[in-house]
Protein backbone atom coordinates (compact mmCIF):
# COMPACT_ATOMS: atom_id res chain seq x y z
CA UNK A 1 0.00 0.00 0.00
CA UNK A 2 1.67 3.39 -1.21
CA UNK A 3 1.49 5.88 2.03
CA UNK A 4 1.60 9.77 2.05
CA UNK A 5 2.53 11.33 5.66
CA UNK A 6 1.62 15.07 4.51
CA UNK A 7 1.25 15.87 8.30
CA UNK A 8 5.13 15.43 8.36
CA UNK A 9 6.39 17.17 6.12
CA UNK A 10 7.04 20.61 8.40
CA UNK A 11 8.50 18.21 10.81
CA UNK A 12 10.97 16.36 8.32
CA UNK A 13 12.10 19.80 7.48
CA UNK A 14 13.23 21.00 10.78
CA UNK A 15 14.41 17.98 12.03
CA UNK A 16 16.70 18.20 8.64
CA UNK A 17 18.15 21.29 9.95
CA UNK A 18 18.71 20.34 13.27
CA UNK A 19 21.03 17.96 11.61
CA UNK A 20 23.11 20.35 9.94
CA UNK A 21 23.51 22.06 13.31
CA UNK A 22 24.93 19.61 15.62
CA UNK A 23 28.03 19.73 17.44
CA UNK A 24 30.38 17.29 16.78
CA UNK A 25 30.11 14.15 19.25
CA UNK A 26 33.09 11.15 19.62
CA UNK A 27 31.84 7.69 19.34
CA UNK A 28 34.08 5.55 20.54
CA UNK A 29 34.84 1.52 20.44
CA UNK A 30 37.08 -1.06 21.84
CA UNK A 31 39.42 -2.94 18.63
CA UNK A 32 39.14 -6.08 20.00
CA UNK A 33 37.81 -9.22 17.86
CA UNK A 34 36.27 -12.37 18.60
CA UNK A 35 35.98 -15.20 15.82
CA UNK A 36 33.06 -16.19 14.67
CA UNK A 37 33.95 -18.73 11.97
CA UNK A 38 37.68 -20.07 11.30
CA UNK A 39 38.23 -16.79 9.02
CA UNK A 40 36.54 -14.15 10.28
CA UNK A 41 35.91 -11.84 13.62
CA UNK A 42 33.55 -9.91 14.91
CA UNK A 43 34.51 -6.62 16.07
CA UNK A 44 33.75 -6.59 20.37
CA UNK A 45 32.33 -4.06 20.50
CA UNK A 46 29.51 -3.69 17.91
CA UNK A 47 27.97 -1.73 16.91
CA UNK A 48 30.27 1.12 16.98
CA UNK A 49 27.78 3.59 14.88
CA UNK A 50 24.13 4.30 16.85
CA UNK A 51 21.67 6.46 15.40
CA UNK A 52 21.85 9.80 18.58
CA UNK A 53 18.96 12.25 16.30
CA UNK A 54 15.76 12.73 17.11
CA UNK A 55 13.05 10.59 16.79
CA UNK A 56 15.79 7.98 14.69
CA UNK A 57 16.02 4.39 15.58
CA UNK A 58 18.06 3.50 12.45
CA UNK A 59 21.78 4.02 11.05
CA UNK A 60 22.45 1.86 7.88
CA UNK A 61 24.34 1.62 5.03
CA UNK A 62 27.58 2.81 5.61
CA UNK A 63 30.10 3.82 2.91
CA UNK A 64 33.70 4.60 3.55
CA UNK A 65 36.19 7.17 2.43
CA UNK A 66 39.63 6.67 2.76
CA UNK A 67 41.79 9.72 2.11
CA UNK A 68 45.76 9.72 1.57
CA UNK A 69 46.57 11.85 5.12
CA UNK A 70 44.96 9.00 6.86
CA UNK A 71 41.59 10.42 7.89
CA UNK A 72 38.65 8.21 7.45
CA UNK A 73 35.23 9.33 6.95
CA UNK A 74 32.08 7.10 7.02
CA UNK A 75 28.74 8.14 5.30
CA UNK A 76 25.47 6.29 6.91
CA UNK A 77 21.70 7.74 6.80
CA UNK A 78 19.17 8.07 9.34
CA UNK A 79 15.38 8.12 8.09
CA UNK A 80 14.63 11.77 8.61
CA UNK A 81 17.82 13.76 9.14
CA UNK A 82 19.42 12.34 5.93
CA UNK A 83 22.82 11.07 5.53
CA UNK A 84 25.66 11.97 8.53
CA UNK A 85 29.24 11.89 8.16
CA UNK A 86 31.45 10.40 10.70
CA UNK A 87 35.39 11.06 10.85
CA UNK A 88 38.37 9.11 11.95
CA UNK A 89 41.36 11.38 12.13
CA UNK A 90 44.54 10.18 11.48
CA UNK A 91 46.01 10.77 14.94
CA UNK A 92 43.29 9.34 16.63
CA UNK A 93 43.40 6.16 19.05
CA UNK A 94 41.13 3.08 17.97
CA UNK A 95 40.01 2.18 14.94
CA UNK A 96 36.40 2.44 15.46
CA UNK A 97 36.70 5.50 17.13
CA UNK A 98 35.09 8.05 15.41
CA UNK A 99 33.35 12.05 15.59
CA UNK A 100 30.26 12.98 14.18
CA UNK A 101 30.68 15.69 12.24
CA UNK A 102 27.23 16.24 10.76
CA UNK A 103 24.97 15.75 7.71
CA UNK A 104 26.65 15.55 4.01
CA UNK A 105 23.18 15.32 2.78
CA UNK A 106 20.87 16.42 5.27
CA UNK A 107 17.41 15.84 3.10
CA UNK A 108 14.72 13.54 4.49
CA UNK A 109 14.46 10.50 2.78
CA UNK A 110 18.33 10.60 1.34
CA UNK A 111 19.55 7.31 2.54
CA UNK A 112 22.13 4.67 1.20
CA UNK A 113 25.37 6.72 0.10
CA UNK A 114 28.01 5.78 -1.72
CA UNK A 115 31.39 7.85 -1.89
CA UNK A 116 33.40 7.59 -5.12
CA UNK A 117 36.90 9.54 -5.36
CA UNK A 118 38.45 10.76 -8.74
CA UNK A 119 41.63 10.71 -9.44
CA UNK A 120 41.97 14.22 -9.30
CA UNK A 121 40.72 14.03 -5.71
CA UNK A 122 36.99 15.06 -6.73
CA UNK A 123 34.48 13.50 -4.49
CA UNK A 124 31.42 12.06 -5.98
CA UNK A 125 28.31 11.24 -3.16
CA UNK A 126 25.78 9.20 -5.04
CA UNK A 127 22.79 8.38 -2.96
CA UNK A 128 19.28 7.09 -3.20
CA UNK A 129 16.68 9.81 -2.59
CA UNK A 130 12.65 9.07 -1.74
CA UNK A 131 10.30 11.86 -2.17
CA UNK A 132 8.42 13.15 0.87
CA UNK A 133 5.11 12.83 -0.05
CA UNK A 134 5.33 8.98 -0.72
CA UNK A 135 8.18 8.52 1.98
CA UNK A 136 10.12 5.18 1.41
CA UNK A 137 8.15 3.83 -1.81
CA UNK A 138 9.29 5.61 -5.24
CA UNK A 139 13.38 6.92 -5.50
CA UNK A 140 15.66 8.07 -7.77
CA UNK A 141 19.44 8.21 -7.97
CA UNK A 142 21.16 11.12 -7.16
CA UNK A 143 24.90 12.56 -7.29
CA UNK A 144 26.63 15.45 -5.53
CA UNK A 145 30.54 16.49 -6.06
CA UNK A 146 32.86 17.50 -2.89
CA UNK A 147 36.86 17.80 -1.87
CA UNK A 148 39.00 17.20 0.82
CA UNK A 149 39.63 20.81 1.94
CA UNK A 150 43.23 22.38 2.75
CA UNK A 151 43.37 22.33 6.05
CA UNK A 152 41.51 19.03 6.10
CA UNK A 153 37.81 18.33 6.41
CA UNK A 154 35.34 18.02 3.04
CA UNK A 155 33.14 20.88 1.54
CA UNK A 156 30.72 19.82 -0.82
CA UNK A 157 29.16 21.87 -3.77
CA UNK A 158 25.64 22.64 -4.11
CA UNK A 159 25.41 20.62 -7.68
CA UNK A 160 22.68 17.79 -6.67
CA UNK A 161 21.70 15.86 -9.74
CA UNK A 162 19.79 13.21 -10.98
CA UNK A 163 21.83 10.13 -12.20
CA UNK A 164 19.33 8.27 -12.46
CA UNK A 165 15.52 7.08 -12.59
CA UNK A 166 13.29 4.16 -12.66
CA UNK A 167 12.14 3.39 -16.41
CA UNK A 168 12.40 -0.40 -17.04
CA UNK A 169 9.65 -2.62 -15.50
CA UNK A 170 11.97 -4.72 -13.43
CA UNK A 171 12.48 -1.12 -11.76
CA UNK A 172 9.01 -0.53 -10.90
CA UNK A 173 7.79 -3.40 -9.47
CA UNK A 174 5.81 -2.71 -6.26
CA UNK A 175 7.21 0.81 -6.31
CA UNK A 176 9.20 2.82 -8.62
CA UNK A 177 12.72 2.37 -7.13
CA UNK A 178 16.49 2.71 -7.89
CA UNK A 179 19.27 3.08 -5.49
CA UNK A 180 22.21 1.36 -3.40
CA UNK A 181 24.92 2.96 -5.78
CA UNK A 182 28.13 1.21 -6.01
CA UNK A 183 30.79 2.95 -8.64
CA UNK A 184 34.32 1.74 -10.19
CA UNK A 185 36.10 2.48 -13.51
CA UNK A 186 36.15 -0.66 -15.14
CA UNK A 187 39.87 -0.68 -16.51
CA UNK A 188 39.09 -3.56 -19.15
CA UNK A 189 36.05 -1.66 -20.47
CA UNK A 190 37.52 1.27 -20.22
CA UNK A 191 34.36 2.51 -18.81
CA UNK A 192 32.47 3.91 -15.22
CA UNK A 193 30.29 0.79 -13.95
CA UNK A 194 27.10 2.10 -11.81
CA UNK A 195 25.65 -1.11 -10.19
CA UNK A 196 22.25 -0.44 -8.82
CA UNK A 197 18.82 -1.79 -7.20
CA UNK A 198 15.57 -1.49 -8.30
CA UNK A 199 11.96 -1.98 -7.16
CA UNK A 200 10.92 -3.38 -4.07
CA UNK A 201 9.29 -6.08 -1.59
CA UNK A 202 7.62 -5.37 1.68
CA UNK A 203 8.74 -7.99 4.22
CA UNK A 204 5.94 -9.11 6.04
CA UNK A 205 7.37 -9.59 9.57
CA UNK A 206 9.14 -6.55 10.01
CA UNK A 207 7.35 -4.31 7.27
CA UNK A 208 10.73 -3.43 5.86
CA UNK A 209 10.85 -2.76 1.93
CA UNK A 210 13.85 -4.04 0.94
CA UNK A 211 15.17 -4.36 -3.07
CA UNK A 212 14.29 -6.89 -5.11
CA UNK A 213 16.69 -7.00 -8.67
CA UNK A 214 20.42 -5.74 -9.10
CA UNK A 215 21.14 -3.27 -12.58
CA UNK A 216 24.12 -1.96 -14.13
CA UNK A 217 24.64 1.42 -15.84
CA UNK A 218 27.52 2.22 -17.83
CA UNK A 219 29.23 6.20 -18.98
CA UNK A 220 32.18 7.61 -20.43
CA UNK A 221 32.29 10.22 -17.76
CA UNK A 222 31.39 9.70 -14.18
CA UNK A 223 28.81 12.52 -14.09
CA UNK A 224 27.28 10.50 -16.70
CA UNK A 225 25.00 10.09 -19.11
CA UNK A 226 24.42 6.24 -17.86
CA UNK A 227 22.55 4.34 -20.28
CA UNK A 228 22.09 0.68 -19.00
CA UNK A 229 23.93 -2.21 -20.27
CA UNK A 230 20.84 -4.34 -20.64
CA UNK A 231 17.64 -4.15 -20.70
CA UNK A 232 17.28 -7.11 -18.13
CA UNK A 233 18.58 -7.21 -14.56
CA UNK A 234 21.74 -8.90 -13.96
CA UNK A 235 21.80 -12.48 -13.88
CA UNK A 236 23.00 -13.85 -10.30
CA UNK A 237 23.58 -17.55 -9.91
CA UNK A 238 23.65 -19.42 -6.80
CA UNK A 239 21.18 -17.68 -5.12
CA UNK A 240 19.06 -20.55 -3.31
CA UNK A 241 22.14 -22.41 -2.82
CA UNK A 242 21.18 -22.72 1.20
CA UNK A 243 18.66 -26.07 2.28
CA UNK A 244 15.55 -24.43 3.10
CA UNK A 245 16.30 -21.02 1.92
CA UNK A 246 14.84 -18.84 -0.27
CA UNK A 247 16.46 -16.09 -1.79
CA UNK A 248 13.85 -13.16 -2.88
CA UNK A 249 15.84 -10.28 -3.49
CA UNK A 250 19.51 -8.64 -3.62
CA UNK A 251 19.85 -5.40 -1.72
CA UNK A 252 23.43 -4.34 -3.26
CA UNK A 253 27.08 -5.40 -4.81
CA UNK A 254 29.96 -4.43 -4.34
CA UNK A 255 33.71 -4.91 -5.33
CA UNK A 256 35.87 -5.76 -2.58
CA UNK A 257 38.07 -2.79 -2.16
CA UNK A 258 41.18 -4.59 -0.78
CA UNK A 259 41.45 -7.19 -3.51
CA UNK A 260 43.35 -5.87 -6.57
CA UNK A 261 40.19 -6.50 -9.12
CA UNK A 262 42.15 -7.20 -12.34
CA UNK A 263 41.31 -9.30 -15.67
CA UNK A 264 37.76 -11.01 -16.09
CA UNK A 265 37.77 -12.49 -12.69
CA UNK A 266 36.20 -10.12 -10.40
CA UNK A 267 35.25 -10.91 -6.59
CA UNK A 268 32.89 -8.62 -4.27
CA UNK A 269 29.97 -8.69 -1.90
CA UNK A 270 25.85 -9.05 -2.29
CA UNK A 271 23.49 -9.08 0.47
CA UNK A 272 20.82 -11.63 -0.39
CA UNK A 273 17.24 -11.12 1.55
CA UNK A 274 15.95 -14.17 2.26
CA UNK A 275 12.42 -16.39 3.63
CA UNK A 276 13.06 -19.64 5.53
CA UNK A 277 11.03 -21.86 3.70
CA UNK A 278 9.39 -23.67 6.72
CA UNK A 279 8.94 -20.84 9.57
CA UNK A 280 8.45 -17.95 7.15
CA UNK A 281 10.99 -16.09 9.06
CA UNK A 282 12.82 -13.22 6.60
CA UNK A 283 16.44 -12.10 6.93
CA UNK A 284 19.01 -10.68 5.14
CA UNK A 285 22.58 -12.15 4.81
CA UNK A 286 25.83 -10.89 3.33
CA UNK A 287 27.25 -13.30 0.54
CA UNK A 288 30.47 -13.33 -1.39
CA UNK A 289 30.15 -13.64 -5.18
CA UNK A 290 32.70 -13.88 -8.25
CA UNK A 291 32.07 -12.18 -11.89
CA UNK A 292 33.95 -14.32 -14.30
CA UNK A 293 32.99 -11.62 -17.55
CA UNK A 294 34.03 -8.42 -16.26
CA UNK A 295 31.12 -7.62 -13.96
CA UNK A 296 28.33 -8.18 -16.44
CA UNK A 297 27.22 -11.64 -14.75
CA UNK A 298 27.36 -12.88 -10.67
CA UNK A 299 27.57 -15.86 -9.18
CA UNK A 300 27.63 -16.42 -5.28
CA UNK A 301 30.50 -18.57 -3.99
CA UNK A 302 29.90 -17.84 0.05
CA UNK A 303 26.42 -17.64 0.25
CA UNK A 304 26.87 -17.13 4.13
CA UNK A 305 29.61 -14.60 4.60
CA UNK A 306 28.03 -12.74 7.23
CA UNK A 307 25.11 -13.94 8.73
CA UNK A 308 22.42 -12.33 11.77
CA UNK A 309 22.71 -14.24 14.94
CA UNK A 310 19.23 -15.27 15.22
CA UNK A 311 19.86 -14.19 19.02
CA UNK A 312 17.00 -12.47 20.60
CA UNK A 313 17.58 -8.51 20.97
CA UNK A 314 21.42 -9.14 19.57
CA UNK A 315 22.57 -6.12 17.59
CA UNK A 316 22.24 -8.21 14.35
CA UNK A 317 19.63 -10.71 15.65
CA UNK A 318 17.80 -10.62 12.32
CA UNK A 319 19.37 -8.66 9.19
CA UNK A 320 22.87 -7.68 8.01
CA UNK A 321 22.90 -5.74 4.82
CA UNK A 322 24.15 -2.44 4.12
CA UNK A 323 27.63 -2.88 4.02
CA UNK A 324 30.86 -1.23 2.04
CA UNK A 325 34.17 -2.52 2.52
CA UNK A 326 37.87 -1.28 3.30
CA UNK A 327 41.29 -1.61 5.35
CA UNK A 328 41.12 -3.05 8.68
CA UNK A 329 43.48 -0.35 10.36
CA UNK A 330 44.82 -2.40 13.21
CA UNK A 331 46.06 -5.29 10.67
CA UNK A 332 49.53 -4.84 10.36
CA UNK A 333 49.92 -7.58 8.25
CA UNK A 334 47.26 -7.18 5.82
CA UNK A 335 45.87 -10.45 6.55
CA UNK A 336 41.86 -9.12 6.58
CA UNK A 337 39.25 -7.24 4.81
CA UNK A 338 36.96 -4.87 7.12
CA UNK A 339 33.43 -5.42 5.94
CA UNK A 340 31.42 -2.75 7.56
CA UNK A 341 27.55 -3.18 7.62
CA UNK A 342 24.29 -2.26 9.37
CA UNK A 343 22.42 -4.81 11.39
CA UNK A 344 18.89 -4.94 12.81
CA UNK A 345 18.15 -6.58 16.63
CA UNK A 346 14.68 -8.11 15.50
CA UNK A 347 11.79 -8.08 13.14
CA UNK A 348 8.68 -5.41 13.95
CA UNK A 349 9.94 -2.48 15.91
CA UNK A 350 13.50 -2.94 15.88
CA UNK A 351 16.47 -0.50 15.90
CA UNK A 352 19.35 -0.98 13.41
CA UNK A 353 23.13 0.18 13.60
CA UNK A 354 26.84 -0.21 12.27
CA UNK A 355 28.84 -3.16 13.15
CA UNK A 356 32.07 -4.59 11.67
CA UNK A 357 33.31 -7.76 10.82
CA UNK A 358 36.67 -8.93 9.58
CA UNK A 359 37.43 -11.82 7.40
CA UNK A 360 40.49 -13.24 6.00
CA UNK A 361 41.87 -11.93 2.48
CA UNK A 362 42.89 -15.36 1.66
CA UNK A 363 39.26 -16.69 1.26
CA UNK A 364 38.65 -13.72 -1.65
CA UNK A 365 41.90 -14.48 -3.25
CA UNK A 366 41.02 -18.33 -3.51
CA UNK A 367 37.92 -17.50 -4.77
CA UNK A 368 39.32 -14.77 -7.37
CA UNK A 369 41.80 -17.24 -8.32
CA UNK A 370 39.08 -19.42 -9.35
CA UNK A 371 39.49 -22.05 -6.14
CA UNK A 372 36.20 -24.00 -5.02
CA UNK A 373 35.11 -23.76 -1.16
Amino acid sequence: MKQTFPPLLPLLSFLSFLSLLSSPSLCAADDTWSSITPYSQDLSSNPFLTPTDTFEWILGDPSILDLPSGDRYVFANEIFHGIIAYKRDATQEGEFSFTKIGAAVGKPGAVRPYCFVEKDGTLFLFWEQYTLRSLYANSVLMMKTGRVKEGGGLEWNKDDSVVLEPSLPWEKENSSRVGNAFVTYNEEASKYFLYYSASSQMLPDSKVAEPIHLGLATADDIRGPWVRASDEPLVISGLDSIEGELTTGVGSFKLVKEIVQTGDVQVGLINRITKNKETGATGSTISMVVSRDNGKTLEVVEPNLITPTLVEKDWKESYVYGFDTGKDLDDDGDEYVLVMYNGRDGWAHAKETVGATRVEKAVFLKHQLGGKS
